[in-house]
């Protein structure tokens, strides 16, 4: 009969992996000196708000592949930073913190090797839009474009100025970006030759459009949130950057004047000729309308009955909501 204390290390390691550290550091830790060295040397994923009250961490050092730090965390990250060993550090999720502290953060940490970075919302804090710039730009600095192959930046990289720098991200392939305008996205757009997945809100003017001329062939998978009036020019020229999009996800609003953007032939016809690839599509369109105006609008019954539409479902699905509110 096989022991527990005769599994092999890969077998250990094994079962590590359906464990979070605080499982089985609390289970495993302690028993015998040959259990603590594999715990030592495995490479796991430590929230630091979960261990920042153990006392007896701090005898020890972990390897850690991925961090999630908070706001709140700095304190304490401060304490145990020694202890923990970042040789193998991989992936950061930052959580819910002002800028100070994410620049403290970033201090210490060896942003060079990380393959993943995530940073939520930031907490209430005004800071200049210069100190916003300058941290943005410290962040995109210390990255190393070899290594990146996912980013999650938040509503403030609005502030980024990307005109500033040149960056090569060459190795990114997964990137989530809130509230940015269109010159930013397109920017940071030409920094990703090998983008695969990208995931926008966009915020801001976009008259700048027509003057970029990227291609990513490379990129299947797209979601947007279009604000502001677009038009069906501007639309397509966004879409031209990825001919060989399979999946979109597209949400913009409009009024109700803009007829042609209801018509389900203007989205067959553009979807024929800039997306030949596409089998998945969610279509979002909000219509905007005085709230003087009683009249009922069926741009989603054309849809309904539209052949081509009803051909290409479930795959491709398109809702229209119709909102009323001030229109000056």
């Amino acid at each position: 009969m096989t022991r527990f204390d005769d599994l092999s290390i890969d077998l250990l390691i094994k079962i590590f992996n359906y464990l979070t550290f605080t499982e089985f550091f609390h289970a495993f830790f302690g028993l015998q000196k040959r259990l603590n060295d594999v715990i030592q040397e495995y490479p796991t994923c430590i929230n630091l708000s979960k261990i920042m009250n153990w006392l007896n961490i701090q005898q020890f050092s972990f390897k850690c592949r991925s961090l999630i730090l908070s706001g709140s965390n700095l304190h304490s990250f401060q304490m145990k930073y020694s202890h923990l060993n970042l040789t193998s550090l991989r992936v950061v999720i930052f959580k819910k913190m002002d800028l100070v502290t994410l620049y403290s953060f970033i201090e210490k940490l060896p942003m060079q090797q990380l393959e993943s970075i995530t940073v939520e919302y930031f907490t209430w804090h005004y800071y200049p839009k210069d100190a916003y710039k300058q941290i943005w730009s410290i962040i995109m600095n210390s990255i190393n474009g070899n290594c990146l192959r996912y980013l999650h930046l938040p509503y403030h990289i609005r502030y980024w100025n990307t005109k500033e720098f040149s960056y090569d991200f060459s190795t990114l392939k997964y990137v989530i970006l809130e509230y940015i305008s269109v010159s930013q996205m397109l920017t940071f757009m030409s920094y990703c030759p090998n983008l695969r997945r990208f995931k926008a809100f966009i915020d801001a003017p976009h008259r700048d459009l027509f003057r970029y001329t990227i291609i990513l062939p490379k990129l299947d998978h797209l979601i947007l949130n279009l604000q502001d009036e677009w038009t069906l020019e501007e639309i397509q020229q966004l879409l031209t950057i990825c001919p060989y999009l399979k999946y979109l996800i597209l949400k913009l609003q409009t009024q109700k004047e803009t007829k042609i953007i209801f018509e389900p032939t203007t989205w067959q016809t553009l979807i024929d000729n800039k997306l030949p690839y596409l089998i998945f599509l969610r279509l979002r369109l909000n219509c905007i309308i005085a709230y003087s105006d009683t009249k009922l609008y069926n741009f989603q019954e054309t849809f309904n009955h539209a052949e081509y539409w009803l051909r290409r479902q479930p795959h491709f699905q398109v809702k229209i909501n119709i909102i009323q509110q001030e229109i000056l």
